[in-house]
């Protein structure tokens, strides 16, 4: 298919016709008429799609990436994009595009950077022309691909600088490897204990992952059967792994240690010793197997096995025989590395290329070491749990540290390898949650429900942990598996970790939200409950407490406890809120409030959907009526009694009783409700007026309910009968007169016959009191009076309610007019017909309500009333108008509220309504209308009830004429129980519910451990084992009480796991288990094990253990509480020693320890006469332990038997003959790492012991003592000419750390002039002598700056030396140095001269000037991140020309392997500095110590050279760039303190300090000042914001000039006239706040707070264009500053076209502004 045409289109300049192109050959790819292969062939294709983003509108950019990663998988496609220039095309613009196109774009690169996958590792090494590809492919990769900053988003760190090794220590590691492989266990178990005690502490951690054969092994080893056979050492050398690697992470992130410099391959071999040294050493043999004569000590050869790595440094004879069997080297030589050095002979065989690409980043090692470690979860010794967890502790660390939260979205190969071994971790740790959750809720042994509970709760804080550090809470919906979900859920359901670790739990609900709200909705129905229950606990004991209550705070407990009522079913609690309620009633000036919230109560528990609740609470209601109102109290005053009855005097009370209780189906419910209505009827002799005339109060609207219950065969129906009597005695009757009339007249249309014929005979009063009225009440008329309301059918009483009546639409027929006519026609005494007629109409009129208010208003209602009163009263005529006139009154008093209750409370009309009826029943007409009108009346209490606008429920009881809305089927008190079924046949969580209610019933988890008999066994176990408490009480009685190893040890495991989950989930020292234990006598239980010496393999493991834990206990949450701790260990141990020494105190142990326990660390590192046998491990050990014991001030003086003097002089002989066997004779500095922790242990003890000696020594006369050696040598020269030469070589270590040490040894040994001249005399055959050794090293830019600056206070000692001014006085001074000779002229400088010429030689100020400018003033710890882009290559590309190319390989080693972040460019390690020829290197930083210490040399060479030091100071601006970082210093300092006060400081500070008020700040305050007009002396005003430009430097002062919108002010800022004079009022404002947003735009967020303050980047850019050119310099800058970064720069230049393109870009050009 010819598709050359199509591909043109894609690139046209009109938007749709690209449009349509694209969609057209998406189309045919997505239907298989073309595909990628044949795409990938179209050069242009690439070129346009690229393009596609060059056009002002970029639609379908979503679409255009797709296709482009598509034709990126093809191989290809891939090679045509790189040809194009893809790679720096997509680098510019992933920062532009949308976040959610750029892991697209990220994919993209994926492919472009992907090795060919035609070639394995070995063809591709194999094949030169392979290598080729592959290797522009890596540079590619290395070297473009980071350029990106989005690229490698899911890495915080990726792989660590590389480490090459020479064939010794391949060797080394190759047969460890073989011997961990064997199946021989003895065999590995030596072997994990020499990597772990040897190996380990000498080799840098970073070369296991640079050559991860080893820890494959030991992987491999940890899910090996021997660990349950008790070998845990594959797991301790892993876990020693880990915490070396994070050890080197802080190394490397440590400013001060920060170096530029590459693996030193060739340094180590530059020094050469004097020929004294050489001559003693003596040639090897060439294989490891082969035995070698080498001296441990200069003087003593001896014979002794080497390769083992075992009996002494382990260094092989094939490494070490290069250096002794070499010739010397020339004496002239400089001890630092060459700029290309060849490589030495032992590192030639190692393809370092390959094996870079076989490195394991520190994020796989960790997922890796994980994915290992999980299955060994599940086993049954406790004891491997807890080293498992020890290992994921740490290794969750360097998860922490490697990978970032972006791995869950990113769709490299890399981020999708993580996420699906994070993914199957995770669910392993769910797996183990669940499975241990599980067996603890089962009948096992107790031993084995601690086991699993300890291990179900440690594995539950490491996986929420785990979360914590890499999985964003709002991504676990879509990334958790269902296992661990569930898990989680388990975890948020156990009450007691909720109670033990607050933290986490609270954590793992967050998690459960996110990733399943079902399960969250359980367990928030879960802790809703569980809150109850404890409101109910809470509420019992409060309300049988003695003394004062707090009522409010009683019925709230009370109102949730009734809630719990489905799960605790305590009916106890019924009882006493019906108690509560009862009292509260009792007063009358109790509180309304109360009386009230307690009425609720009562109600909702009279209404409660639970029948046992309701039986209860009608039974003590019950209890309580009789109580007050019993016959057995009718000796007693009504007064005193019948108080208690008032709870029910009230109308809801009595509604909810006589329309629930009455009828409700349980038997006992509705038994209690008829006996508490008969006592209340029956009581009113039992109470006083008062209460007897509330009761009749409350009673009234509850009638007509009660009536339906009147009946006259039970006692209850005959009192309710006896309501409506009208022959009641004044004061007994229940209620008024017109009550019972109303009651009378009600029981009427009750479908009981002899109830109506009651209702009768208390009517005949009524009606026989009116006289002279219709009908004639003659046997007839009473006859039918009893069935008058009886009825067949039923009246629709509903009416219409229309917005607009169809009566008053205009030219309809019903007029308002006619209305009005037919009003006044009825009410005339005009013909009867006309009026019916009228009254009929009106009938109509009124069906619509919305005409009532018109009908009233003429009066209608009153008219209606008279016709009817008047037509009882013996108007015959009027009998045609009754019956219209009910209907309409009834309409009327249907939808009017107000007139239905006016009328409900006329007796006499009421009356007349009978005899109404009665006349109309006479008549022979219907009925139904007057029945309606007076069931309306007659019910009326009901309907207005709470205002409740609905009549009646009794339809089954009563006959009513008409369909009526029903009372409540359910009371409306009745609360709606949640279902709770569910819950309760949840294990889980009704075993929370369970352990919650316990725990509260009995004041907490002590006082239910008290009462464990009542609980489950299971139950009682897992609560004892999650209380801290009372699990640590445990522990401390099992090993005080135990009687064999197993169960000291089983104790011991727990103690330790409960510290080990204290670190994990993050305690403060407060709430820690540590504490906790510190309040339990455990001193007496563990001691017993620490006094005995152990006599078996057992009692060392034991001992072993509880060492372990001691260290762990010490290490931990440390704290003041600690003391006591310390002094009961120390005094133990010293009781030991010092056996007739027992009344030693506590001021006078920490010193007297020390000494003691560095008397008995000599002797350990004098184990044998022969130094040839020393002990690898044993020896690793002591140094360690030494390094920190002379670490104490004092550490020598505290001996008993023994001067501090000779002590020290002992501990430097050991050291000596250490560094003798593991340094010197390895021909100083050997490649070898094997011995390298010796080394550096050995040299950190020298440097302390030198402090130690300065400080007891008061002669120089030790000095001398540091030479090495006090004996003659082999070859029968002076040792004493041997001097300090071993220590020089030290300075050049292959290791930071010992370059650094050795280097304090020689500052502290050059305080005194014997040391000054000792270090010099050992320099004499190096070139430049001692000072141009140490001014090298100060001026190297690619050391660490602790090693310069230990170089520093080496060359100010040096200087206060005196030394001669001139040829004359070097005659006569002993002190010859410096001393510079030219070969070419032979003219030779000592003294000052020699000096001078030494600076400037090496141009030493002008690297002292570099150094203050490039000074570190940033974190402490920064964040790894590869450098800024060189000044001269545009942000985001890299420049591959060849000339370059070593440089980028460089880079690539230092930068990019060190790994990666998302920082700022602030925190980078490296700085760029450049070289002749356009070439740069990088540096390593300078930190504010190390120029502290040159500014002390500086000081001293003031006073030696004070002119030429001067000049010199001045010549290179250094007192200028001092003076200026001085103030950055004080700035800073002073903008955190500042703005603490507003913003609050990052960090944990801001987690514990509370905010303080914004308003309070010091920093405000300014911005008030600023912010005013300026007045007439603007000192104040120009002051403020020069203040606030100082301030705008730091961050953290830009986030307060963020928040407080200050910056607005700048964009209603006046502005200067044109042509106007640049004194003008307004220039000086413009002016200071142009200096302050210069300040604010030097960072990349204050940057983006200008470009987000609308109209400042148009006002800038006017002004940049007009004529007032004192401001144009300093909003260019500003301007400036803002393309810096490249996003920015379209949004200058899109306004600076509003205002003249052309002359806007050449200012900008003319600037040096970068477009």
């Amino acid at each position: 298919m010819e598709l050359s045409s199509l591909i043109k289109k894609i690139g046209h300049s009109l938007l749709e016709i690209r449009v349509r192109a694209l969609k057209n050959i998406r189309s045919k790819l997505d239907h298989g008429l073309i595909a990628i292969p044949d795409l990938v062939q179209e050069r242009m294709l690439f070129v346009f799609l690229l393009e596609w983003f060059n056009f002002p509108e970029v639609p379908m950019q979503e679409e255009v990436l797709d296709l482009i990663g598509a034709l990126s998988k093809h191989p290809t496609g891939a090679q045509m994009l790189r040809e194009v220039g893809a790679v720096d095309f997509l680098t510019q613009l992933s920062p532009n595009v949308d976040p959610r196109l750029r892991t697209i774009v990220d994919g993209i690169f994926d492919q472009l950077f992907h090795l060919p996958e035609l070639y394995n590792v070995a063809e591709i090494f194999q094949n030169p022309n392979v290598l080729t590809d592959v290797f522009k492919t890596f540079i590619f990769f290395l070297f473009l691909y980071p350029a990106v900053s989005t690229s490698v988003r899911c890495l915080k760190f990726s792989v660590f600088p590389w480490l090459s090794l020479n064939t010794t220590d391949r060797h080394i590691l190759s047969s460890n490897e073989s011997s961990l492989r064997s199946d021989n266990h003895n065999l590995v178990r030596t072997t994990c204990e020499l990597l772990r005690d040897v190996i380990m502490q000498d080799f840098p951690a970073e070369i296991f992952l640079q050559r991860p054969s080893t820890v494959q092994v030991r992987l491999q080893n940890v899910l090996s059967v021997r660990l349950y056979r008790g070998d845990y050492l594959a797991l301790a050398c892993l876990e020693q792994l880990c915490r070396n690697l994070r050890s080197r992470l802080r190394f490397y992130r440590d400013p001060s240690f920060c170096s530029a410099k590459q693996d030193p391959v060739s340094q180590n071999s530059s020094i050469s010793y004097p020929q004294e040294v050489r001559a003693t050493q003596h040639s090897g043999v060439s294989s490891p197997e082969e035995i070698s004569t080498r001296p441990s000590v200069v003087g003593r050869p001896v014979q002794r096995v080497r390769g083992d790595g075992q009996d002494g440094d382990a260094a092989s004879s094939s490494g070490s025989s290069s250096q002794r069997g070499a010739p010397p080297r020339p004496a002239q030589q400089s001890p630092l590395p060459q700029p290309h050095p060849e490589l030495p002979p032992e590192m030639e065989a190692e393809d370092s290329l390959e094996l870079q690409l076989q490195q394991w980043s520190l994020a796989r090692f960790a997922v890796v070491t994980v994915e290992h470690a999980l299955p060994l979860i599940r086993t049954e010794s406790l004891k491997v749990f807890q080293r498992v967890l020890e290992l994921l502790a740490e290794a969750q660390g360097l998860l922490g540290d490697s990978i970032a939260p972006e791995v869950w979205d990113e769709h490299s190969l890399t981020a999708t390898e993580l996420r699906e071994k994070l993914r199957a971790c995770i669910e392993t740790l769910g797996d183990v949650i669940y499975y241990h959750h599980g067996m603890t809720s089962s009948e096992q042994p107790e031993s084995s429900l601690i086991h699993h509970r300890m291990v179900f709760t440690g594995t539950a804080i490491f996986t929420i942990r785990l979360l914590q550090t890499l999985l964003p809470v709002e991504k676990a919906g879509d990334n958790l598996p269902e296992s661990t979900v569930a898990a989680i859920f388990l975890v948020c359901l156990d009450s007691s970790f909720s109670v033990a670790y607050p933290l986490i739990h609270e954590s793992a609900v967050a998690y459960l939200e996110q990733a399943c709200f079902e399960r969250y909705s359980l367990y928030r129905r879960v802790s809703r409950v569980s809150h109850c229950m404890e409101a109910t606990c809470t509420f019992l004991k409060d309300a049988q407490a003695e003394g004062d209550k707090n009522w409010h705070e009683l019925l709230e407990l009370a109102d949730q406890g009734i809630d719990a009522f489905p799960y605790h079913q305590h009916l106890p609690v019924v009882k006493e809120c019906v108690q509560i309620c009862s009292y509260l009633w009792k007063f009358a000036q109790a509180s309304p409030l109360l009386q009230s919230e307690s009425q609720k109560i009562f109600l909702k528990l009279l209404s409660h959907p639970l029948s046992p609740v309701k039986a209860e609470t009608y039974s003590c209601t019950l209890s309580i009526l009789k109580e007050c109102l019993g016959v057995q109290n009718v000796a007693k005053p009504a007064s005193s009694i019948c108080s208690g009855v008032h709870f029910l005097l009230h109308s809801r009370v009595l509604y909810e009783i006589s329309m629930f209780g009455l009828q409700d189906q349980a038997r006992e419910v509705s038994a209690a409700a008829k006996d508490i209505l008969l006592y209340l009827l029956k009581g009113r002799l039992m109470m006083t007026a008062a209460s007897w005339s509330r009761f009749n109060e409350a009673l009234y609207p509850v009638i007509p309910i009660l009536q339906s219950y009147a009946s006259t065969e039970d006692a209850l129906g005959n009192c309710i009968l006896l309501i409506s009597e009208a022959s009641a005695e004044k004061g007994d009757e229940v209620c008024s007169l017109t009550a019972r009339l109303r009651a009378a007249l009600r029981l009427l249309f009750t479908k009981h016959h002899a109830v109506r014929n009651t209702a009768v005979q208390h009517l005949l009063p009524h009606l026989t009191s009116a006289g002279g009225a219709r009908p004639t009440l003659d046997s007839s008329t009473l006859s039918c009076l009893p069935n008058l309301y009886v009825l067949n059918k039923s009246v629709d009483i509903k009416l219409s309610n229309s917005d607009k009546s169809y009566l008053l639409v205009k030219n309809h027929y019903w007029h308002w007019h006619h209305v009005k006519k037919c009003c006044f026609i009825l009410g005339e005494t005009v013909d009867l017909v006309l009026r019916r007629s009228a009254a009929e109409q009106l009938t109509i009129v009124l069906q619509d309500s919305s005409m009532h208010a018109v009908l009233k208003a003429l009066g209608l209602s009153d008219k209606l009333i008279s016709f009817i009163t008047e037509c009882v009263n013996n108007s015959v005529s009027m009998d045609c108008l009754l019956e219209p006139s009910i209907c309409m009154l009834r309409k009327l008093v249907f939808a009017d509220p107000s007139l239905r209750h006016s009328v409900a409370q006329q007796t006499s009309l009421l009356i007349m309504l009978l005899r109404a009826s009665l006349l109309i029943k006479e008549n022979q007409g219907d009925v139904s209308e007057a029945a309606a009108l007076m069931c309306i009346l007659l019910f009326d209490e009901i309907a207005r009830m709470d205002v409740w606008y609905v009549f009646f429920v009794g339809q089954s009881v009563y006959n009513l004429p008409f369909q009526a809305p029903s009372h409540h089927a359910v009371s409306p008190y009745c609360s709606v129980l949640p279902p709770y079924s569910d819950l309760l046949s949840l294990k889980p969580a009704w075993e929370a519910l369970q352990i919650t209610w316990n725990t509260a019933w009995h004041s907490g988890i002590d006082g239910l451990l008290e009462h464990q008999q009542f609980m489950v066994t299971i139950c009682a176990v897992v609560l004892r084992i999650s209380n801290l408490k009372s699990g640590l009480h445990d522990c401390v009685s099992k090993v005080r009480d135990a009687s064999s190893h197993s169960t000291v040890t089983f104790a011991m495991t727990r103690m330790h796991l409960y510290l080990l989950a204290d670190r994990l989930a993050l305690k403060s020292t407060a709430q820690s288990n540590k504490t906790i234990l510190q309040t339990l006598s455990w001193h007496n239980a563990v001691e017993r094990f620490l006094m005995v010496r152990p006599a078996c393999r057992q009692d060392e493991r034991l001992l072993v253990d509880i060492v372990s834990f001691l260290n762990t206990f010490f290490k931990q949450n440390q704290s003041e509480l600690d003391h006591q701790d310390l002094k009961w260990l120390l005094e133990l141990l010293l009781n030991q020693v010092f056996i007739n020494k027992p009344q030693l105190i506590c001021e006078v142990l920490s010193g007297p320890f020390a000494s003691e326990l560095s008397l008995r660390l000599l002797q350990c590192l004098r184990l044998s006469d022969a130094p040839c046998f020393y002990g690898l491990p044993s020896l690793e050990r002591t140094l360690r332990t030494m390094a920190h014991v002379t670490a104490l001030p004092g550490w020598s003086t505290h001996t008993p038997n023994m001067e501090p003097n000779t002590l020290c002089l002992k501990y430097l002989s050991g050291l000596l003959e250490v560094i003798s066997s593991f340094y010197v004779d390895l021909g100083g500095n050997s490649m070898s790492f094997m011995g390298k922790g010796v080394t550096k242990n050995a040299v950190i003890c020298l440097l302390h012991l030198s402090h130690e000696m300065m400080k007891e020594n008061k002669n120089e006369d030790w000095i001398s003592l540091w030479s090495l050696g006090r004996e003659q040598s082999s070859d029968g020269q002076s040792a004493a000419q041997l001097g300090l030469a071993w220590l020089i070589p030290l300075w050049v270590d292959r290791d930071p750390e010992v370059r650094c040490a050795s280097l304090a040894v020689g500052a502290a040994l050059s305080s005194l002039e014997r040391g000054c001249v000792a270090l010099s005399e050992s320099c004499q055959n190096i070139s430049g002598g001692l000072w141009a050794t140490v001014l090298n090293i100060l001026l190297e830019r690619q050391e660490c700056s602790m090693v310069r600056q230990e170089a520093a206070f080496i060359l100010q000692n040096l200087l206060v030396m005196p030394m001669p001014a001139n040829a004359e006085e070097a005659k006569e001074c002993a002190w010859q140095s410096p001393c510079v000779h030219d070969e070419d002229s032979g003219l030779c400088l000592v003294g000052l001269p020699a000096l001078q010429a030494l600076l400037y030689h090496c141009q030493f100020f002008e690297s002292v000037g570099q150094m203050v400018k490039s000074c570190y003033m940033g974190r402490h710890a920064f964040t790894l991140s590869p450098p800024p882009p060189p000044a001269n290559v545009t942000q985001g590309m890299v420049s591959t020309r060849p000339e370059h190319c070593q440089l980028l390989m460089d880079a690539a080693v230092i930068f990019y392997a060190i790994g990666q972040s998302d920082t700022d460019s602030s925190d980078s390690a490296f700085t760029q500095e450049s070289h002749p020829g356009g070439m740069t290197e990088p540096s390593a930083i300078v930190t504010p110590h190390l120029l502290l210490a040159v500014c002390g040399l500086l000081d001293n060479l003031l006073a030696v050279l004070p002119e030429f030091s001067l000049s010199a100071l001045k010549q290179n601006q250094i007192l200028e760039n001092m003076a200026r970082l001085e103030r950055l210093v004080k700035k800073n300092r002073s903008c955190s303190a500042l703005c603490s006060s507003s913003s609050g400081s990052s960090g944990s500070v801001q987690a514990v300090l509370p905010k303080t008020a914004v308003t309070n700040s010091l920093m405000h305050g300014v911005m008030k000042l600023a912010s005013q007009v300026a007045p007439d002396n603007s000192s104040i005003h120009s002051l403020a914001f020069s203040l606030l430009a100082n301030l705008a430097i730091s961050r953290d002062c830009k986030g307060v000039l963020l928040k407080s919108n200050f910056l607005q002010h700048f964009l209603s800022l006046p502005m200067p006239k044109a042509g106007g004079r640049s004194s003008s009022p307004a220039a000086e404002p413009l002016f200071l706040w142009l200096k302050l947003l210069l300040n604010v735009s030097f960072g990349e967020d204050g940057q983006q707070m200008i470009l987000r303050l609308r109209g400042a980047l148009e006002l800038l850019v006017g002004l940049a264009q007009s004529k007032h050119s004192s401001s144009k310099p300093t909003i260019l800058l500003i301007l400036h500053n803002i393309c810096f970064c490249s996003a920015n720069k379209p949004k200058v230049l899109a306004n600076g076209m509003s205002t003249g393109f052309t002359r806007f870009y050449i200012l900008m050009v003319d600037q040096h502004v970068p477009l």
